[in-house]
C-alpha cells in the first residue's frame, strides 16, 4: 500500500499574500491556479521533515510499476510526492529542498505549456519553466505525460481529452511523449477523466496514470486510476 501526495506552486508566505494569480505558459492559454492549490514554503518544509522523521520510504515510479506488475510488498509508510505543471517555483523552491533531503519525486509536465528559453522568476505570476530547465534538476524529479496542449478544461467538470476526438487525444500524448523521458505515466488534466479517457490511455501503452482523488493505493486499485491527494495551503499538517 502507498500514498501519493500532489503538489503544484510552493511559496513563501510574502508571495502568497499577493493572492490568486494568473498562469503564464507557452501556448497562451488563460487560466489562474486557485490560491487553495499553493503550498507555503515553511509548510512544504515542515511536512517534508514531518515525514522523513516519521520514517516515510519515497517512492520512485519504478517502485509503483513494480509493485503493480511483480505484486510486491512495499515498506511501510511507503509515499510517492508528485508535482502538476512545472512552475518556476519548482526550481525555485521546491527542488532545492528535495535535493537536501535526497527525495525523489515525479513532475506531470503539460509540453506545450513550457517556454523555448528561460525567464527570471516572477513572484506575480504562476509562470511554467523552460525546455532546458528540466534536465538541471533530474537528479531529483522524474518527468511523465499530464499532456502536451491537451491541459485544458471547461469548468470543472470537462478537461479537453474529455472532449476531444480519440484520435486528437492520441497525437497529443504523443507529443507530450516526445519530450518528456518517462512515456508510460499520465496525470488527469485537472483531476478530469471518463472511462474513454482511460480507455485510450491503456491502448496506447500507459501503465499507471493518477487522478486528484484522495486515498491510498493498494493492489486492488486500479493501475489508470490511482488516488493521489491534493496538497495546498489550506491542508492540515
Amino acid at each position: 500500500m502507498f500514498q501519493t501526495l500532489v503538489f503544484h506552486e510552493i511559496r513563501p508566505k510574502d508571495e502568497l499574500d499577493l493572492g490568486q494569480r494568473a498562469i503564464k505558459v507557452a501556448d497562451n492559454y488563460a487560466d489562474s491556479l486557485p490560491l487553495a492549490l499553493y503550498d507555503e514554503l515553511s509548510h512544504f518544509d515542515q511536512r517534508i521533515r514531518q515525514l522523513v522523521e516519521n520514517g516515510s520510504h519515497f517512492l520512485t515510479l519504478d517502485d509503483v510499476k513494480a509493485f503493480y506488475l511483480n505484486g510486491t510488498t512495499l515498506p511501510e509508510k511507503s509515499i510517492l510526492l508528485t508535482f502538476d505543471d512545472c512552475y518556476q517555483s519548482l526550481k525555485k523552491y521546491a527542488y532545492p529542498l528535495l535535493k537536501r533531503y535526497a527525495i525523489p519525486a515525479v513532475v506531470f509536465v503539460a509540453t506545450g505549456w513550457l517556454f523555448d528559453d528561460p525567464s527570471p522568476y516572477d513572484p506575480a505570476v504562476s509562470r511554467v519553466l523552460a525546455k532546458s530547465e528540466l534536465a538541471d534538476m533530474s537528479d531529483v524529479f522524474a518527468y511523465a505525460n499530464h499532456t502536451n496542449h491537451f491541459h485544458q478544461r471547461k469548468g470543472t467538470t470537462e478537461s479537453r481529452p474529455m472532449w476531444e476526438t480519440t484520435d486528437a487525444f492520441i497525437a497529443d500524448l504523443k507529443e507530450a511523449n516526445a519530450i518528456v523521458p518517462i512515456t508510460d505515466v499520465f496525470a488527469y488534466p485537472f483531476g478530469l477523466y471518463d472511462q474513454n479517457t482511460v480507455a485510450t490511455l491503456n491502448d496506447q501503452g500507459f501503465y499507471l496514470a493518477f487522478t486528484t482523488k484522495t486515498g491510498t493505493n493498494d493492489h486492488s486499485t486500479p493501475r489508470l486510476e490511482l488516488n493521489r491527494t491534493i496538497v495546498g495551503q489550506f491542508t492540515p499538517l
